[in-house]
This record gives structure tokens, C-alpha cells and sequence, in this order.
């Protein structure tokens, strides 16, 4: 049992850090394994050999919840966002008396703490706050020029060139009594309908025909933009994906983002993804991950394991010389947390009615977690 729980909580640590705005290290608090995977991401041979079952199978899970279920997690949240993220504010919430446990081991609270509370509080909520107003990197626009035919233009709104780029159509489709045709297709030269998606894809419910690509160059330097006309009869939804050209620069802001991500990464209530998007790589790194691209992959790879060593030596150090403090802004941050994740859909409907009791289940997983955790000085 031991076995398998490290391999969920490893899945669900793994899965936040691949969701932009949800903390992997506020998992990590959540499920009481905080102290743990730092010491060993910190190198502390010590705590490595004490602990090295529990990490064996928590890599996997991480491993597991980074690759094998990003597309589920991406899913819930594109279906079912108001239940999935109050299932999550649930896990937040029942790590509270854990977290508060793990704070009063040698000494009480004070009033001074509430100063590292406030700031860490706000640090989260600015965050969120910045990702909510910060710009789309790669927007695309519809118009409408009649008879079911739109004119769609995808711009290049970040500093790098994009190489590749397609858009997957999500909406209503009807089929004819002879063929099943969709109503969706486009007969402008310059783009085409392909199959972009995976089986897995296909079994999940996802149109596996409905994605549009470039016929020609996809290279979109920046700030220019490519248009062309679809025809779609019903209500349709279009998602960008995209990568940028790979060169020397690019690798190295790579390497510098994924440090930057990762250190983030394990500090509760930072979402280490969202890094990556304010710093223009979230996207090609996924798609690398996708595609199995290692020219992405391994300077991604270089980065992270470069900032968690550092993040979580940082974490160690600051734990040893003022663990009330670090965990009083602890605390702040996963207050912060519950606004930055807070779904937009919450309000007086069935889906937030479905969601309270995710928040509940998540909320009694996380409180018996904690509550049969040992706290160790």
C-alpha cells in the first residue's frame, strides 16, 4: 500500500507541474511527502537512504503523471474544469492541519509570522493575477464573412519564430446518411485537414480528423500572422498549438526557464508550468514531450534538474534556519493558492454542486494523508 501510494502521489505531483496555475509543491504539502522529496532533490544522502523506497516509486509515479497522463488530467480540466479544480482546492484544504503540525514542532505561533503569511499570500495572488491579464502568445481570431465561412487569422505574438503550428476545431458535428462527411473543411490552398491526434486521443472522444495544419511553410516570424477560411455549419471552438525554431538562444532560454520553472516547481502554491508560459516555452516543451523531440527534451531536462537541486537546497537551508517562518509562508501560499485556481465556472449550478462534493473527497483524501503522516523535526 505504502508502494502504491507513493506512485499516486508521484502521478499527482507530476500532473499538476504539467497544468499551468496548480502547485506541485502544494501537493507535495498536501500529501506530507514535502519534507522528503526535498531532501532528496537537495542530495542529502542521508535522507536518500532513509527514504529511498518511498522515492523509487514516487519517481515513477511523477514520471507516469507526466507523460502517460498529462492528455486525461488536460481533459478533466478542458470537460470538466469547475469540478476538477474544486477537487483540487479540496486537496489544499484538508493539508492545512498538516501543514500547521509540521510548523509548531519545536515552537508555537507568533505574531510576527503573519508578516511571511502576507507576503506569500500575495506573491501567489499577484501571480495569478498576472497570468490572468498577460497575453495570449499565439491568439487566433474568427470572423465571420457568411454562409457558415470564417476567415481565421493566427497571429505571432511572442518574440520567438514559430515552425510549426496547427489548430485543433472542437464544436458539433453532423454527418450525412451516406458518408458520414463532417461539416467542417476548408478549401483554401494554404491550410489542409490532417489527423494530428493519437489513439488515445480517439478513444477519450477527441475528432481525430478535425485539426487543421499548414499545407506550406509554417514558420510565422514574430508579430506576423497567417489568414485563411474555413467552413464550419455549427458552434466551434479553435485551439492553437505550436513550437518555435530551435537555435542556440532559444536553447539556452530554454535551460533557463526550465531552471527557473523547476525551482518554483517545489514551492507550495507556485505553479511551475505558469513560469514556462510567462517565459514563452510551456508550449514547445510540450509539444517536445508529445513528439519525443530530445533536442528539446534534454536541455529541458538539464534545467529542471539543475533548479530543483537548487530550489530545494534553497528550501532545506531556509527550513533549517526558520522552519516557522518557511511554513507560515507556506500556509500563505496555498491560501493564496485557492484564488489563483479558483474555477471560473463557480457559482449557483450543478456543475459547482458536483464540485463541492470533489472538494470534499479531495479534502477527506488529503486530511487522512495528513493525519496519518509522521511529522519529523
Amino acid at each position: 500500500m505504502k508502494n502504491l501510494l507513493g506512485i499516486i502521489y508521484g502521478a499527482v505531483f507530476g500532473v499538476a507541474n504539467v497544468i499551468p496555475g496548480v502547485s506541485g509543491g502544494t501537493m507535495l504539502v498536501a500529501f506530507g511527502c514535502y519534507d522528503k522529496v526535498c531532501g532528496a532533490l537537495a542530495l542529502d544522502f542521508k535522507e536518500i537512504k532513509k527514504n529511498i523506497k518511498f522515492l523509487i516509486f514516487f519517481a515513477i509515479g511523477a514520471a507516469l503523471g507526466i507523460v502517460g497522463f498529462s492528455n486525461i488530467i488536460t481533459l478533466l480540466f478542458e470537460k470538466f474544469p469547475t469540478e476538477t479544480y474544486m477537487f483540487f482546492i479540496g486537496l489544499i484544504l484538508g493539508s492545512v492541519p498538516l501543514i500547521i503540525r509540521n510548523a509548531t514542532i519545536k515552537e508555537k505561533f507568533r505574531p510576527v509570522c503573519a508578516v511571511p503569511f502576507i507576503i506569500a499570500l500575495g506573491l501567489v495572488i499577484g501571480l495569478a493575477v498576472l497570468e490572468n491579464s498577460s497575453s495570449d502568445p499565439m491568439p487566433v481570431t474568427e470572423e465571420s464573412i457568411g454562409n457558415d465561412y470564417y476567415e481565421i487569422t493566427v497571429t505571432n505574438n511572442s518574440s520567438q519564430t514559430v515552425n510549426e503550428w496547427w489548430l485543433e476545431i472542437e464544436g458539433d458535428r453532423n454527418h450525412d446518411g451516406f458518408g458520414g462527411i463532417f461539416d467542417f473543411y476548408s478549401n483554401d490552398e494554404s491550410v489542409k485537414v490532417t489527423n494530428k491526434q493519437g489513439f488515445i486521443d480517439k478513444l477519450m472522444g477527441k475528432s481525430g480528423d478535425d485539426v487543421i495544419v499548414p499545407a506550406g511553410s509554417a514558420e510565422i516570424k514574430p508579430g506576423e500572422s497567417v489568414t485563411f477560411t474555413i467552413y464550419v455549419s455549427d458552434y466551434f471552438i479553435l485551439t492553437p498549438k505550436y513550437s518555435y525554431t530551435i537555435t542556440p538562444m532559444f536553447i539556452a532560454t530554454i535551460i533557463l526557464a526550465s531552471f527557473a520553472a523547476a525551482v518554483a516547481m517545489i514551492i507550495p502554491g507556485v505553479s511551475g508550468s505558469f513560469i514556462m508560459v510567462l517565459l514563452g516555452t510551456y508550449s514547445t516543451v510540450i509539444s517536445a514531450v508529445k513528439d519525443f523531440n530530445f533536442a528539446v527534451i534534454i536541455p529541458t531536462a538539464a534545467g529542471v534538474l539543475l533548479g530543483l537541486v537548487f530550489g530545494a537546497k534553497l528550501i532545506r537551508l531556509l527550513l533549517n534556519k526558520a522552519r516557522l517562518m518557511v511554513f507560515s509562508a507556506i500556509l500563505g501560499m496555498c491560501a493564496g493558492s485557492l484564488y489563483a485556481i479558483l474555477p471560473e465556472g463557480f457559482g449557483l449550478n450543478i456543475d459547482t454542486l458536483i464540485g463541492v462534493f470533489a472538494l470534499v473527497l479531495g479534502g477527506v483524501i488529503s486530511y487522512f494523508v495528513g493525519k496519518n503522516t509522521k511529522v519529523e523535526e
